[in-house]
């Protein structure tokens, strides 16, 4: 029992430190990144070696979900906990951790054997208990007091690395909002602040106004790309000599950095506009906050949590899980064969396999988030500034061209 109670102890540390990952409705709505999926590092290595990708990276783009109000009422059901177990052999967790639940389930199936047909005896259906085929008096068993005294040790290791895990998913996306806003701001400042009176060129007004505006997504679009996968690379060039003009295409697709290539591009295009110095200064104050977040961006993308940490409890848990089938096989004396030992297993392995690789889907956390969705909507958003200062005739501007401030 000392043994069941300290299991359960790692659920309970999870529940209370982490937010609950509820699988995802069939009818949620799905945002694709364009028209290919974004792929992570791991998968350009398998790719680059022959190997087929994993259930867990094929996934990945299908975990894009976007809520809506519908989606929000589906997910506050009653009966949600049913959904949830009916699916739990459908579940992508579930998926993505069957080789090692089936290593902990042979594992089992061994155990069970050797005792049965080398130690113990073994039972018919009729429950005759037979003499072992072999004694050979060395019975795969182990007490339960180690994994007693070491399942808090484990418990916080994959606590600590599973709510980092979620705080880079949760500042990833805390990232894309801020851009998201500033950009939008920079669009809706370029369309607002450009009156008759600083710049009476109707057409050249609009010009300057929409190649801002397109430049605001084109950045989000760069940074896309820049913390996306090698499949997303043709949409990239197609949507930026689409939307950019030749010249600066081509520099920006060269460029080795291209999220600063678009911010520089972006900046270009702001000083054309006709604003006082005040409103200037306003509009590259959003420049620079789009500057640092890139680089809060980039810092989550490029460096994972410590691999010694990810590593030393993969194999704690591993050595943790693989071995428990031994503590099991006394405590299910009770049951036919000992053969419950088996499905415990693999239920308690299933749980806790599932927690490390949920702390491994969110650890890198932008091919998951709807980032696509983000940089349509901002393109969305970008043309419609331009066709809202378009709306006003120019004598419905401020004629002054006094500064504001």
């Amino acid at each position: 029992m000392r043994l069941f109670s300290a299991l359960l102890s790692i659920v309970a540390l999870q529940t209370s430190s982490v937010t609950a990952f509820a699988p995802a409705s069939k009818q949620t709505s799905v945002v694709s990144a364009f028209s290919s999926p974004i792929t992570t590092t791991a998968l350009q290595a398998d790719a680059g070696m022959g190997r087929k990708p994993t259930y867990g990276e094929e996934s990945r783009k299908f975990r894009r979900t976007v809520f809506g109000h519908d989606d929000w009422v589906k997910h506050r059901r009653p009966d949600r906990f049913v959904k949830n177990l009916s699916t739990i052999f459908d579940s992508g967790v579930t998926q993505g951790t069957r080789f090692e639940v089936s290593c902990v389930a042979g594992v089992a199936t061994f155990i069970a054997l050797w005792n049965s047909f080398f130690y113990e005896g073994f039972r018919d259906l009729d429950g005759v208990l037979h003499d072992p085929i072999v004694n050979l008096n060395a019975p795969l068993v182990l007490p339960a007091m180690p994994f007693t005294v070491s399942v808090s040790a484990l418990a916080l290791l994959i606590t600590f690395r599973t709510n980092n895990a979620y705080q880079r998913w949760f500042e990833a996306r805390r990232c894309w909002g801020i851009i998201n806003t500033e950009c939008r701001n920079v669009a809706r400042m370029a369309g607002a602040w450009c009156v008759p009176s600083k710049e009476p060129n109707r057409a050249k007004r609009v010009y300057d106004i929409r190649r801002v505006s397109t430049a605001s997504w084109i950045f989000m679009r760069c940074l896309q790309r820049h913390v996306g996968g090698p499949d997303d690379e043709a949409d990239f060039q197609r949507t930026v000599r689409e939307w950019v003009p030749p010249e600066e295409a081509e520099a920006m697709i060269a460029a080795p950095h291209r999220p600063m290539r678009g911010l520089y591009y972006l900046s270009r295009c702001i000083e054309r506009l006709p604003l006082t110095e005040r409103q200037r200064i306003e509009v590259d104050k959003s420049c620079v906050i789009i500057g640092d977040i890139c680089g809060a961006a980039e810092r989550i993308y490029g460096t994972p949590i410590p691999l010694m940490y990810t590593r030393h409890t993969s194999r704690f848990l591993s050595i943790w899980l693989l071995l428990l089938p031994l503590a099991l096989w006394e405590p299910f004396g009770k049951s036919w064969n000992h053969w419950e030992v088996i499905p415990a297993s693999a239920l308690i392995s299933l749980f806790l396999f599932g927690i490390d690789e949920l702390s491994i889907q969110l650890e890198e956390p932008f091919s998951i988030l709807p980032v696509a969705g983000i940089v349509n909507g901002v393109k969305n958003l970008c043309e419609n500034a331009v066709e809202w200062h378009q709306e006003y005739s120019d004598e419905e501007y401020p004629q002054s061209v006094e500064d504001p401030w």
